[in-house]
């Protein structure tokens, strides 16, 4: 197998890079003077975006440490690797389905865009008007940017080289991205791209997208789906990620009623319920 680069190593030099453009936007106002008097909001904007993209390098870093330690384990995974017409295929398939479904997104917002643009334009006084114009191209901007530029990110991942899939209980390497996760639910099933039917492994997680934390599917594809002794392997690591996720939640509720048990003490509650107890047992008694 080639060496798999870490995918979160480009995330964290795209960080860096917007928190440098954040450094350069507060000095803007001191090399052009015409909007000097601007130079609150110009600082306001460049400290905000600093903020935000060193959060972000961070986050990123984290991810790039648990991916070493995750490769480090890779000789006790499930590896898959794929014939290239057979990986290129499925991915061409999957990224048509995911242009087609934001073209119609792209027309909805402009749509909105262009129609508050229009009432800003009429409702603003004759010196003003002009912030019509400027809403419109910001947020037109950032529509074509979240809706057909960013997402074609996706094509460029998946098809790194080399292609394969890698599994662990609470992680994985599917289509060049690196996905952990603490709740899973994984299954085998069959997956219609519109033009073939592909045999996958399905892990639904919850993850940190673009719109929040939602859970989403990924679907590693069975190189070989007539190879029994290959179904039989992907079932057991379907056995194994569902368990994991089981014995976690299982922690996690123990941990919460442990961590009530100590409020309850802190409040005093289990005493005032020692207290009606040994009432109770005192009033039995003298009966």
């Amino acid at each position: 197998m080639l060496e798999i680069k870490n995918p979160e190593k480009q995330n964290i030099i795209l960080s860096l890079i917007v928190a440098v453009l954040g450094v350069v936007i507060i000095f803007v106002p001191f090399v052009i003077k015409a909007v000097g008097i601007y130079q609150f909001y110009f600082t306001y904007a460049g400290v905000v975006i600093i903020v935000f993209s060193l959060g972000y390098a961070f986050f990123f870093y984290r991810r790039y440490r648990q991916f070493e330690a995750f490769m480090e384990k890779k000789d006790e995974a499930l590896v898959w690797e794929y014939d290239e017409a057979q990986y290129e295929g499925f991915i061409g398939e999957l990224n048509e389905i995911q242009k087609n479904s934001e073209k119609k997104k792209i027309w909805i917002l402009l749509g909105i865009e262009l129609v508050i643009s229009i009432l800003l334009f009429i409702m603003l006084s004759e010196g003003l008007k002009w912030l019509g114009f400027v809403f419109f191209a910001f947020f037109a901007t950032l529509s074509v940017l979240f809706t057909l530029i960013l997402p074609q990110s996706f094509k460029y991942k998946a098809l790194v080289k080399p292609y394969v899939t890698i599994i662990h209980e609470d992680s994985a390497y599917i289509m060049g991205r690196f996905h952990k996760w603490s709740k899973a639910q994984a299954k085998l099933k069959n997956y219609d791209n519109g033009e073939k039917m592909y045999k996958v492994l399905a892990i639904n997680y919850e993850a940190l997208t673009r719109n929040g934390r939602l859970f989403q599917e990924w679907t590693a594809v069975i190189p070989n789906p007539d190879d029994s002794s290959m179904i039989a392997e992907a079932k057991t690591w379907v056995g194994r990620i569902n368990k994991f996720t089981r014995i976690h939640e299982k922690k996690m509720s123990e941990r919460k009623s442990r961590s009530e048990q100590l409020f309850e003490k802190m409040v005093g509650k289990n005493k005032n319920e020692n207290k009606k107890l040994e009432k109770a047992t005192e009033s039995k008694t003298r009966k």
